[in-house]
């Protein structure tokens, strides 16, 4: 029921006249009486889902050729979020493209830089050419009436078409596209260059599921935070083409006498804190700190004040890859350090970087003191290779979840660094932190202050930083979250960082947990240096602050197409990438570098040791004829001490405690992993000969018992 409060006619200066009505409408029928003779409709309106505008438009409550909607309360990802929450989310989705390519339905949403547009706006082009022309509180929206008594007071222009009020309308309704952004603009383009009906479905699959939304606030919060920061409100420097700026902008970073999260107009970033209260209330505290602050409705911030607040959330900087532009990028307050650049026209120069790392790897021998030097090599350069895949885990992610037999939890390893005191595990942590942040990361977290929960606020952080933690006690790594880390929260929609984790406690996590992990093995000892030794091997690790590796690591690696990898070697494209650095630098590269397949394989200290085991005659072997085979250790050891060769065994090797005694599932696995045909064989023949000599003795026996 429309019930008119005011109506007239009025004349302006250049003798054109229009009719003005002003009016409340109570209900959504006799709202829709202003379109009944509509051809085309433009409008500023608040919709709650996509999927309501096109039943509106394909249910002829609007019976018109065309619409254009400006949706003034939803940004882009969140108007996706709700249509892929909608019932045939895909059906519609294809719908709304046909139509948006047609030219028949066009839906913009808000832009970033604006929080809402709560300006209600029609301009109503009629079939005769007239106009209705509407301005008032009144929402395209069916649903937004019902189930409720709301009246909304709507004043509205009937003109020929060529009035000033006309020209007033247009002008307005332009001030509001300005700031919104084409809805599904970005699927049109995907779809215009797919070849076949499948690849087009995969596409919708893609656009509809490949990017979700978190479900955790705080996630959410630092994800829009980074997502609102305007590409002009920071300066990029590209770490090897821009060196000296990238320095500038570190060293600005460090200055204590100024505040570059004071806010400034040039320097503000804007954005709406709807469904992110909770959040909000939480970390108060942490936010007020860095200058991310309410006002008047909106979280107001700076470029720097977000950077800074996302550092003290983990420790860790800001770190991200863009998928689309294939780069890597470091948050330095209001600078973005580019980690990404093509390989050098000097192939020396790729040749030195790579001296750098083996000078770092080889003090293994000459400073640390080791009776398996190429092997423990091998695991430290296996390290490095670790470091510089990490930032790519979440990449890889959105790679392998197109596969249906991908495990995120397996194909995405935690590192685990195993060895005594002064092993050189801590140097290696923030050597490795520094080659990836160009020197930015110099300390990292210690196991002290670690704690459980750490690993969800990681989970939050939108940041692919990997989380490091020196000398962390194993009963910190919580068995249920790593188990399900990945698989469990991530989506696609956060960005989340992989974990490197070095622990001197005697024993390796437990198999559950090794399938999870990358377990390398530090078997150095450092603690005899002189003093110019100690220095050496200082200024050999702090030339990693200028190492340029990682940004040419990074660019050849997002040239490669990644597929799911081998469970046997899950860092295969980081390790191919290594290869193509070293060929491309003409350099042969030490017998120690695992290019052909993971260190912990090729040199595994608990192959060896097992090897020593047997060889030593520590226990006997008992071949089962259900394929079993049973290690006996109860003439030398105790259940204990059985442990640790028990953990020294691969998890995929299957082996469990039998009392004092190690019991492998499959014999042929255990060979296969000894790979010592003639060691197997000796102890084979020996406990044969044992069990000989026992029936012999226990027949002897008997005879003089008797």
């Amino acid at each position: 029921m429309t019930k008119t409060e005011f109506e007239a006619t009025v004349e302006f200066d250049d003798g054109s006249t229009a009719d003005l009505e002003m009016a409340a409408d109570k209900s959504w029928d006799s709202f829709v009486n202003y379109f009944g003779d509509a051809q085309h409709v433009y409008c500023v309106t608040y919709s709650q889902s996509p999927a309501f505008i096109y039943k509106m438009f394909q249910n002829r409550d609007l019976a018109v050729d065309s619409l254009e909607v400006i949706v003034g309360d939803n940004q882009h990802d969140d108007y996706r979020r709700s249509l892929k929450n909608t019932n045939n989310a895909k059906k519609i989705a294809a719908q709304l493209e046909s139509l948006r390519r047609d030219g028949d339905l066009r839906i913009h949403t808000v832009d970033s830089a604006r929080v809402l547009l709560h300006t209600k706006l029609y301009i109503i082009e009629n079939q005769d050419g007239s106009r209705t022309l509407i301005c008032g509180s009144a929402n395209l929206s069916k649903q937004a009436w019902q189930g409720s008594k709301q009246t909304n007071v709507n004043m509205a222009w009937r003109t020929d078409g060529d009035t000033p009020v006309d020209e007033w309308f247009e002008r307005l309704y332009a001030f509001h596209k300005d700031y919104a952004t084409p809805f599904m603009e970005d699927l049109t383009e995907e779809i215009e260059d797919a070849e076949t009906a499948e690849e087009e479905a995969k596409i919708y699959d893609i656009w509809l599921g490949g990017d979700e939304f978190s479900d955790d606030p705080v996630a959410e919060l630092n994800a829009r935070l980074d997502e609102a920061v305007d590409d002009d409100q920071v300066n990029r420097y590209n770490v090897v083409t821009d060196a000296e700026e990238a320095e500038k902008a570190v060293f600005a970073a460090e200055d204590t006498d100024t505040d570059p999260t004071e806010i400034s107009p040039d320097k503000r970033v804007r954005l709406s804190p709807q469904g992110l209260e909770d959040a909000i209330s939480n970390l108060d505290d942490t936010l007020s700190a860095n200058n991310i602050r309410i006002n008047d409705g909106e979280i107001v911030a700076t470029p720097a004040g977000i950077a800074r607040y996302k550092e003290t959330f983990t420790g860790y900087p800001d770190l991200n890859v863009d998928k689309d532009e294939n780069t890597v990028g470091l948050r330095v307050d209001d600078s973005v350090l580019e980690l990404t650049a093509p390989l050098p026209d000097d192939p020396q120069e790729v040749a030195d970087a790579l001296d750098l790392i083996e000078q770092y790897v080889e003090t293994v021998g000459e400073f640390g003191e080791t009776r398996t030097t190429k092997e423990t090599r091998a695991h430290f350069y296996e390290g490095v290779i670790y470091f510089c895949w990490a930032p790519f885990a979440n990449y890889c992610a959105h790679h392998y979840a197109e596969y249906e037999s991908a495990e995120l939890d397996k194909d995405l390893p935690f590192l685990f660094l195993h060895g005594d005191n002064d092993s050189g595990k801590g140097m290696f942590l923030r050597f490795g932190a520094r080659l990836i942040s160009n020197g930015y990361v110099q300390e990292v977290t210690t196991g002290d202050d670690f704690v459980k929960n750490n690993i969800e606020r990681a989970r939050a952080s939108d940041t692919v930083f990997p989380y490091i933690v020196d000398d962390v006690a194993k009963s910190k790594i919580d068995r249920d979250i790593i188990k399900s880390y990945w698989e469990g929260k991530w989506d696609g929609s956060i960005q989340m960082p992989t974990f490197i984790f070095s622990s001197n406690d005697s024993t390796k996590p437990k198999s559950e947990l090794r399938t999870r992990m990358k377990t390398l093995d530090f078997n150095v000892n450092f603690s005899e240096l002189e003093k110019d030794e100690r220095e050496a091997a200082a200024q050999i690790a702090g030339q990693a602050d200028s190492c340029n590796l990682f940004p040419w690591f990074a660019h050849l690696f997002l040239q490669r197409d990644i597929s799911l990898p081998d469970q046997s070697d899950r860092l295969a494209d980081a390790r191919d990438v290594f290869a193509e650095l070293y060929a491309y630098a003409e350099k042969e590269p030490p017998e120690y570098v695992p290019l052909e397949k993971p260190a912990e394989q090729e040199h595994d200290p608990g192959r060896r040791k097992w090897i020593s085991a047997l060889s030593d005659g520590l226990c006997e072997l008992d071949f089962k004829d259900d394929g079993r085979v049973i290690a006996d250790f109860s003439a030398n050891l105790d259940q204990q001490q059985c442990w640790e060769f028990q953990k020294a065994t691969p998890a995929h090797i299957r082996a469990s405690i039998y009392g004092p005694a190690v019991q492998f599932e499959s014999a042929n696995r255990f060979k296969n992993w000894i790979d010592e045909p003639s060691i197997i064989e000796d102890a084979r023949r020996d406990t044969e000969r044992a069990a000989d000599n026992t029936g012999v003795l226990s027949r002897v026996t008997r005879l003089v018992r008797g």
